[in-house]
């Protein structure tokens, strides 16, 4: 249960990230990593009792809303042209990230069964931090919708395959085999979108019937909460149940009459993301970051490497030939590491072997990826990307 006293200061701090964020823009410091900036400051110096950490069940508050509005947003004619792009992003290119970080993560020490979960925690590019950054750039439409599906979908596959690998971390090599776990993941994941596709179903009479703008913003809500709670009831992904509610509702539902609804969701996004990156801030610990600087050094290359070798090599461009070297370097620049795997950390189980490192390794490239990479990709980006996204006024 939140205090008061944590509301009011959460709030407070949120005043202040405002403020610090439009002060920061000038140095060139995106509004993600100064809100931040601002969280770490604070969570190092406010006490304990007064901070939240950024656990999945704190998560899952936002998190329905978030992923609901970001595949809202998706053009699906867009989608349709690059759902191959997508598809080798957040399916093979997700379990590739996460065996070259295990690999690396045992080359620093850990154990196999810790070291694959670190992988598959530090695999998704978290919409949270990604779309928060490309947003306020102005990209072609076809590069920003294979960014904004991919963190989506990948975000999914990762989190079903931290809690298929979890409960196998101990016993990883004498009694789970791959075949179990991908099984695993593919029942979540099929289900997580079955329970989406149903859920946009049953609400579509009701927002066929009114003009009520009240009422037609309170069922969409319900479909982004009720999609995840029905998934997570159902052990299946809630995650991918919320993108899949979000890409169907308005093209069964709404149609191109909902810009009520679509502002709403607008400012839904721009409340929570400022909510999630404060939180992660007061949960990030970076006196833990140089706590094993060989397994630091050994994950941050790994994720580099992983996402270098994802973006020029694995992922299918049908783009002009003067652009895709900039389409490519845009999505290896994009692999940033946000909430959602800060809180896949933190919800591990306080005796799972490893936790600590794991941990650690998780603060500094969440770190990292936000503040260090996230204030120099606008610049670069600007220079690599020839033509302009339009955006709709």
């Amino acid at each position: 249960m939140i205090s008061l006293g944590t509301l009011a200061t959460i709030v407070i701090l949120l005043g202040v990230a405002a403020l610090f964020a439009r002060l920061a823009a000038e140095a060139g410091l995106p509004p993600a990593g100064a809100i931040m900036l601002v969280g770490i400051s604070a969570g190092g110096i406010l006490p304990h009792a007064l901070t939240i950490e950024l656990r999945p069940g704190v998560l899952a508050v936002f998190l329905p809303a978030l992923i609901f509005e970001a595949a809202w947003d998706i053009d699906a004619r867009v989608l349709r042209r690059v759902a191959g792009a997508i598809a080798v992003l957040a399916l093979p290119g997700t379990l590739l990230t996460a065996m070259a970080i295990a690999a690396a993560a045992t080359v620093g020490g850990l154990q196999a069964g810790p070291a694959f979960v670190l992988g598959a925690i530090l695999s998704a590019t978290d919409p949270v931090a990604v779309l928060a950054l490309f947003r306020r750039l102005r990209i072609p439409p076809e590069l920003f919708t294979i960014v904004e599906g991919e963190s989506i979908a990948n975000d999914g596959v990762a989190a079903v395959l931290v809690i298929a690998l979890v409960p196998l971390a101990a016993t990883w090599w004498s009694t789970a085999g791959a075949g179990a776990v991908f099984l695993r993941m593919l029942m979540m994941s099929i289900g997580g979108i079955a329970a989406g596709v149903g859920v946009a179903l049953a609400a579509t009479p009701v927002l066929r019937a009114t003009r009520f703008s009240f009422l037609r913003i309170v069922v969409t809500l319900g479909v982004a909460y009720g999609a995840y709670a029905l998934a997570a009831f159902f052990g299946a992904s809630g995650i991918l149940a919320s993108a899949a509610a979000g890409v169907a509702l308005p093209a069964i539902a709404l149609g191109d009459g909902a810009r009520d609804v679509e502002r709403f969701w607008d400012r839904v996004a721009i409340a929570a993301n400022a909510l999630v990156f404060l939180l992660t801030g007061l949960s990030l610990r970076l006196e833990r970051i140089f706590h094993e600087p060989l397994l630091l050094a050994a994950i941050v290359l790994a994720v580099v490497a992983s996402r270098a070798f994802l973006a020029f090599v694995l992922v299918p461009l049908k783009v002009p030939a003067a652009a895709r070297a900039g389409w490519r370097g845009a999505i290896a620049l994009a692999g940033v590491r946000g909430g959602l795997s800060l809180a896949l950390a933190l919800g591990l189980p306080a005796d799972f072997p490893g936790r600590a490192s794991i941990l650690d390794a998780v603060f500094a490239v969440v770190f990292l990826t936000v503040v260090v990479q996230g204030w120099i990709l606008e610049p670069v980006l600007r220079r690599l990307i020839l033509e302009e996204r339009p955006r709709a006024a």
